[in-house]
């Protein structure tokens, strides 16, 4: 099952500043970096120049229909601002935006000022990577994929280290909270299709759909304790295409995995 949602962060410093132009809010315009080329992360994956070459293009400010958001700790019920400049260079992906005028946007600024906001971040789903070594034989610290091609969905201010509202919840697998997700797909996937809202709205819409779908995934890797795990002949293991999708359906959800 590949994935439809990820996320990578990029600390901010000083060859990633993050800048705010015309500090008085009227204009309130920051600059940044979402992500930098050629430096390895935590998960083993280096992201090449290029990468984000078709995504800019065809979802991009300057595109005929920009997607790309501009939210707070990935959550797509709290925008910052407009994109209006997003581009690659040689460090990485630069972006300008313009931040809201409403007190989300204000208290942004804020944050800056105090060293609150840590980090860069940006959702996405890779489209082509080169495997560069088999993951058993990988150590931390080593390059095991590189990232060619990224569909960028949004870009993120951080307000702590990897923040984002799935965190919290990566270890749960109670039946409750896996049936609350599915009730909140299927209102989603509904919305998508039989809503009337702005374009802007759709869009969050479905950045949120695809968060949620993410999160599934990652539910069905994670085992249980093994103190809570009932005894079987032949386990079965959650990561298994057809026992995932299997399991979706069972709980009533729709899946929008492009």
């Amino acid at each position: 099952m590949k994935d439809v949602y990820s996320y990578k962060g990029c600390f901010i410093s000083e060859v990633n500043p993050l800048q705010i132009k015309d500090i008085d809010g009227r204009q309130g315009i920051i600059t940044g970096y979402f992500a930098m080329f050629d430096s390895v992360d935590s998960d083993g994956d280096v992201i090449r120049k290029g990468a984000f070459t078709k995504t800019v293009r065809e979802l991009g400010p300057t595109s005929a229909k920009p997607r790309i958001k501009h939210l707070l700790n990935h959550d797509p019920s709290q925008p910052l601002g407009v994109i209006y400049e997003l581009n690659e260079d040689n460090v990485g992906l630069y972006y300008e935006s313009k931040l809201g005028t409403h007190a989300l946007g204000t208290d942004f600024v804020k944050m800056v000022d105090s060293g609150l906001i840590l980090e860069n971040s940006f959702g996405y789903q890779t489209k082509k990577y080169n495997q560069l070594k088999p993951w058993n034989e990988w150590k931390e610290g080593e390059a095991a994929r590189e990232l060619l091609e990224l569909k960028v969905f949004e870009g993120s201010n951080l307000t702590a280290w990897g923040a984002n509202w799935r965190t919290h919840n990566s270890g749960i697998k109670s039946a409750q909270y896996i049936d609350q997700m599915g009730k909140r797909i299927d209102l989603l996937i509904k919305a998508l299709r039989d809503g009337t809202f702005t374009d802007e709205t759709f869009d969050l819409l479905e950045i949120e759909l695809k968060q949620l779908q993410q999160s599934f995934i990652d539910l069905s890797k994670t085992e249980p304790p093994e103190s809570t795990q009932e005894k079987a002949t032949e386990p079965v293991k959650a990561t298994q295409p057809d026992k995932v999708v299997r399991s979706w359906k069972s709980a009533g959800i729709s899946t929008l995995l492009n």
